[in-house]
């Protein structure tokens, strides 16, 4: 299975902009403290988790885990590079909240099942879990053909995968975070050749080269569009 390498890098989920407007989203949902314990499921380069620290300097260090192993960006964040399956069932420690953001999608059906039964048992209370994923109905990403077509098979998915989560939570709340893309065409062009998102990973070089061109054709040099994720948040009581 090919991983998923740079959608943290060098994209707009990599900006301060982005990831500083996603703390004040969950600072609107969670009570941080310096004694808040976090942990961030998939990830990536711990961007978010920093950022989290920075603003609270907790006294335990934010935890993420992630399969893939980048250079850590921040000394205060400790990252493990181990599947989430094997983490929550065997480790000891508690968390008041567990992040996932936009990385459920990498998980089977009854591993998504597993996630969530673990992630509750190592949940203090009045601990949250928090799963981001791509709005299902709406998606303004620019895109081509080809790549439209795969990721709206993947959006059907996502359905079916946010159903199973709450089923699975039984009590939960939903909510929207949506931020408001701005960048050049040049730099989105990049993201796409660096393949930023797992549906562009089994695109044949040429394909994506090719997919590259109908976009740089399609859109004007400055593009404007709002990314939307949508939010379940479980609290345990």
């Amino acid at each position: 299975m090919k991983q998923l390498k740079n959608w943290d890098n060098k994209t707009w989920l990599s900006s301060s902009k982005y990831n500083l407007s996603l703390v004040k989203f969950l600072n609107q949902k969670v009570k941080f403290n310096k004694k808040t314990k976090v942990l961030d499921i998939g990830c990536g380069r711990g961007i978010l988790i920093s950022l989290l620290y920075k603003k609270y300097y907790f006294e335990n260090m934010p935890i993420g885990i992630d399969i893939i192993k980048h250079e850590i960006i921040n000394k205060k964040i400790k990252i493990t590079n181990i599947n989430a399956l094997k983490y929550l069932p065997q480790t000891k420690k508690k968390f008041d909240l567990i992040i996932y953001k936009q990385s459920i999608h990498f998980f089977k059906f009854l591993e998504i099942k597993k996630l969530m039964t673990n992630s509750k048992k190592i949940l203090n209370p009045n601990g949250k879990i928090i799963v981001l994923s791509l709005n299902t109905k709406i998606n303004n990403w620019p895109k081509f053909k080809s790549f439209n077509l795969k990721l709206n098979k993947s959006l059907k998915k996502d359905e079916k995968i946010m159903s199973l989560i709450k089923s699975s939570l039984k009590k939960y709340k939903i909510s929207s975070f949506n931020f408001k893309v701005m960048l050049m065409k040049f730099f989105y062009l990049e993201m796409l050749a660096n393949r930023f998102t797992s549906c562009l990973l089994n695109f044949s070089n040429e394909e994506l080269k090719q997919g590259v061109k109908e976009v740089n054709y399609k859109y004007k040099n400055k593009i404007n569009f709002i990314d939307r994720l949508t939010c379940i948040e479980y609290t345990k009581k």
